[in-house]
């Protein structure tokens, strides 16, 4: 495996019962890249996300990550290797203040010093919760919650950040605020693999694109270039 490749999946099969989830399914995330993978609803872009934190067992198929195989590997373990995951819907702890459900993040970590350290840089990334951090996270809005989890994501000092459909629900203003965020955590080191029915936000952040459809990835390559492809301007871009 090439030293620039942070997370490599390799022929991974998922199934529910005798449904196959995802179905071969290889693709790489490059280090100071943003990689993308979009299809609609249904597709099977979740399934693939708790199949890299194990969430979900592989049927067969191969995941390293830095190297490293995880596949079989226990949740907290891949957690401790570098990777964390922003869920679909946020997943927050509603009657939980927004600090503890940022603490909670930093569950396995123990140097209080470098913990203390990304709990200052979340509240850079995020101000708007400063004032909010007393509050139950039930009572933020849709926007604010989604800081939230990015945030409780953050505090596990991950090396790969998984983001499972950021975007939804969201008004336009907070897509385009989450989506520089998200830029900005790429540039300060850690990767990024951002799942998104959003195409055209997910395209235009990323540099790797693949396109996911019933369970299978049908196209990939450039993100630019995608984005540009008739096929995935048609069915994607509403164009």
């Amino acid at each position: 495996m090439s030293d620039d490749v942070v997370l490599d999946l390799s022929g991974v099969n998922i199934g529910y019962g005798q449904v196959r989830a995802a179905n071969d399914i290889s693709l790489t995330v490059r280090r100071g890249r943003i990689a993308t993978l979009i299809g609609s609803n249904g597709a099977g872009k979740t399934t693939i996300m708790k199949g890299i934190t194990g969430l979900v067992p592989l049927s067969s198929g191969r995941i390293r990550f830095r190297g490293q195989e995880i596949a079989g590997v226990s949740v907290e373990s891949i957690v401790a290797t570098g990777i964390s995951l922003v869920p679909e819907g946020r997943r927050l702890f509603p009657t939980m203040s927004v600090r503890e459900n940022l603490e909670i993040g930093a569950y396995l970590r123990t140097e209080s010093a470098a913990v203390a350290a990304d709990f200052d840089l979340v509240m850079d990334y995020f101000p708007a919760l400063r004032e909010r951090l007393g509050e139950p996270a039930r009572n933020l809005s849709g926007g604010q919650q989604q800081m939230v989890a990015i945030g409780r994501a953050l505090m596990s000092g991950p090396k790969l950040l998984l983001l499972d459909e950021p975007s939804i629900g969201l008004a336009p203003a907070i897509v385009q605020t989450i989506g520089t965020i998200i830029r900005t955590i790429s540039q300060s080191g850690v990767d990024v693999l951002l799942v998104e029915q959003n195409a055209q936000m997910a395209l235009r952040l990323s540099e790797d694109a693949y396109v996911l459809e019933n369970g299978a990835i049908v196209m990939r390559g450039l993100a630019a270039e995608l984005e540009k492809s008739e096929a995935v301007r048609a069915a994607y871009l509403g164009m």
